[in-house]
Order: structure tokens, then C-alpha cells, then sequence
């Protein structure tokens, strides 16, 4: 987890640098509450992010591919799966929610949805900064 400065920076929900976009992705669910996401844009790794988590991805503008993969115990090999494809603009902050989607028994998969600011913002201020992968 982030140390508590850098999660009161996030929920303030500052703009992004001149040129970039911000992205926040975070995990509310109960179901699969013991799975830990790990999450890549673009095949670069962003972080992981466990029950009640969020962070917050500075990107550039365009078209950013969110995979996430979540460890397996079943025997088959799972590799990262898409999970949301995003468009953004200069300056935009967006927010999408990760969620588990049962898949085969003890083979979960991830998916991620693109919520409404209001929504995002209310999760993000109840959960708990996940530190990013640089």
C-alpha cells in the first residue's frame, strides 16, 4: 500500500501534467475478495490492486489497452486477459472499476468498466492507495 500522503494527493483528484491524461483504476467487489489483479496498459505493468484498492495511472493521450491477470489455481495456463480498451485526451481523467468474472472453477478472470466521475471519485475517497510499478 501507499504511505498516507500519496493517498490524500491521489484523492484530491488534481489534473494531469500539461500533455498527459489520468487514469484511475480501483476494486470495490467482494467477490473474489482474495485475488490480487495485476494490471499493464499497453503491456507495460501499472500495479496491482487487491479488495478496497485504487491507483492512479499519468499516461498519454490515446488509445490504452488494460489487461489484468490474476493468479491461477486451477491447472490450465492463463495469460493476461483484455480487460477495458480506452480512448483519452489531453487533460481528461477517467476512471474504471475492476472487477472479478468467474471463470472456470478456481480460474477467475478480471473485466473493467468505465464508471461515471461521481462514482469513481466516491470509490476511490473509500478505498486505499495501491502503489503503481514504475
Amino acid at each position: 500500500m501507499a504511505g498516507p500522503a500519496a493517498d490524500a494527493d491521489g484523492k484530491r483528484f488534481d489534473p494531469p501534467l500539461p500533455g498527459q491524461s489520468a487514469l484511475y483504476l480501483y476494486r470495490t467487489s467482494v467477490l473474489g475478495s482474495e485475488a490480487v489483479f495485476s494490471l499493464a496498459d499497453n503491456q507495460q505493468p501499472i500495479g496491482s490492486l487487491a479488495n478496497r484498492t485504487w491507483l492512479r495511472a499519468d499516461v498519454m493521450p490515446g488509445r490504452h489497452v488494460i489487461t489484468c491477470s490474476v493468479p491461477s489455481y486451477a491447472p490450465l495456463t492463463q495469460t493476461p486477459a483484455e480487460a477495458a480498451t480506452i480512448d483519452l485526451a489531453p487533460g481528461e481523467i477517467r476512471f474504471l472499476e475492476v472487477d472479478v468474472w468467474p471463470g472456470l472453477p478456481l480460474n477467475p478472470r478480471c473485466v473493467a468498466s468505465e464508471v461515471s466521475a461521481d462514482k469513481g471519485r466516491a470509490a476511490v475517497t473509500d478505498g486505499n492507495r495501491a502503489i503503481a510499478a514504475n
